[in-house]
């Protein structure tokens, strides 16, 4: 793991070496940069891969305010510095994605192509509710790992989907409590900041300004109930008809989790065309 000093904080990072394209890689909401994994293993070291956790998660600082996207986008630009990129393949999955979709019209001498798994996008105010689950856990301290592990199995975003990629990730995700159990790094208030400050911007003014060539990767799959994806397909082709050089492909089987946190062939598949292009 790597202390990455940026924008007044200092964030936690891990980089898998590789021969290709630099690529940044910004996780989502609650999560951290563990939700890389199976990217990584996907590439297979054909590109040099750096994820970190966004400041309030995993172990990188955690300041009591300071949840936006133009303070990620500022940590972002920081991180680049510190590792020497002036330019890189920005990747972000849901909130991540957001980020990515701001830092590219910040800075667009800076990101040389843009991946956005499942976010990028307004979101409907009822996807909320689908993610009250992941905000639900934070602040709460479960007697084990094992019981923590045993209620995510539980929920029907992860039935019959759970996989050694899911166990790493929240495995990472918390940390000893005070009653001798185990609780998420997350801080409940940092995600409150930030989801209030996500429900009062509008991200689709700046679709139209990327330059950079973008993937957008599509899960069809709902959260709660059988419906309830993140992004429809109705809104995921608006996006990419407003993003000026955008390929829309949808991953069959996933849901806004197992996008990324899966082995999918045809996630591998569309990532490594479009890096090789």
């Amino acid at each position: 793991m790597l202390r990455v000093p940026t924008n007044g904080v200092t964030l936690a990072a891990r980089e898998w070496p590789g021969r290709g394209r630099a690529i940044v890689a910004v996780h989502g909401l609650t999560s951290n940069h563990t939700v890389w994994g199976a990217v990584a293993d996907a590439l297979g070291g054909a590109h040099r891969l750096v994820a970190y956790d966004l400041r309030g998660r995993g172990d990188s600082d955690k300041p009591a305010t300071g949840y936006s996207l133009a303070a990620h986008a500022a940590d972002l630009l920081g991180l680049l510095d510190h590792l020497g990129l002036r330019r890189a393949v920005v990747m972000g999955h849901s909130l991540g994605a957001h980020i990515g979709v701001r830092f590219a019209t910040l800075h667009p001498e800076r990101v040389e192509k843009l991946v956005l798994f499942d976010g990028g996008l307004d979101v409907r105010a009822e996807i909320f509710d689908a993610l009250a689950p992941a905000v639900g856990r934070l602040g709460v301290e479960f007697p084990s790992l094992p019981a923590f592990l045993d209620t995510l199995r539980g929920l029907p975003m992860f039935a019959g989907r759970w996989n050694e990629y899911l166990t790493r990730h929240y495995t990472y995700d918390v940390e000893p409590g005070p009653g001798g159990g185990v609780r998420s790094k997350v801080p409940r208030a940092a995600i409150e900041e930030e989801a209030a400050n996500l429900q009062r911007t509008r991200l689709w003014v700046w679709h139209h300004r990327i330059t950079a060539p973008t993937l957008l990767l599509r899960a069809p799959d709902g959260l709660l109930t059988a419906t309830d994806c993140l992004m429809t397909q109705e809104e995921a082709e608006a996006m990419a008809h407003a993003i000026p050089d955008c390929r829309l492909v949808v991953i069959p089987g996933t849901n806004h989790y197992t996008i990324v946190l899966g082995d999918n062939p045809v996630t591998a598949r569309e990532l490594r065309a479009f890096l090789a292009a």
